[in-house]
C-alpha cells in the first residue's frame, strides 16, 4: 500500500486535506528521517512528522501565521485541565505542538534504545 494511503488510514482526520499536499509534506519527512536508522519504525515515524507538519501548516492558516507553543492544556465539554511540561531537549519544543509531533518523538526515543555494549 502506497504511503500515502497508509497515512489517511493511520490519521483519517487527514481524509479531506489536499493529497498533493498530503504528498508534499510526506517527502518533506522523508528528508528529515534516515529510513537506515528508524529500521522498521521508518514509516510510522514519517507518518506522525506529516500529521505534524500538516496540523502546523493547518494552524498557521488558522492563526493567520500566529506563533506556536507546545500542548501544555487540553479541554473537552466543561472539563479543562491544564499541565507542565519537562522538556529535556529544546530543539524538540516545536514537536511539542501537536499531538502528532509528540508521536514523532516518542517513536524518536524508542529508535534511540538500543543495547549498550561495555
Amino acid at each position: 500500500m502506497p504511503l500515502q494511503n497508509s497515512f489517511i488510514k493511520r490519521y483519517p482526520e487527514f481524509e479531506d486535506a489536499d493529497p498533493e499536499q498530503v504528498g508534499i509534506f510526506i517527502e518533506d519527512a522523508k528528508a528529515e528521517i534516515s529510513e537506515k536508522h528508524w529500521g522498521r519504525l521508518y514509516e510510522r515515524g514519517v507518518m506522525a512528522l506529516t500529521a505534524h507538519l500538516l496540523r502546523i501548516s493547518f494552524n498557521s492558516k488558522e492563526s493567520q501565521g500566529g506563533a506556536i507553543r507546545p500542548i501544555s492544556s487540553e479541554t473537552a465539554g466543561e472539563l479543562s485541565v491544564s499541565y507542565t511540561q519537562s522538556i529535556s531537549n529544546p530543539s524538540d519544543d516545536f514537536y511539542q505542538t501537536t499531538a502528532y509531533g509528540q508521536e514523532y518523538l516518542r517513536l524518536r526515543k524508542l529508535i534511540g534504545v538500543g543495547i549498550i555494549v561495555v
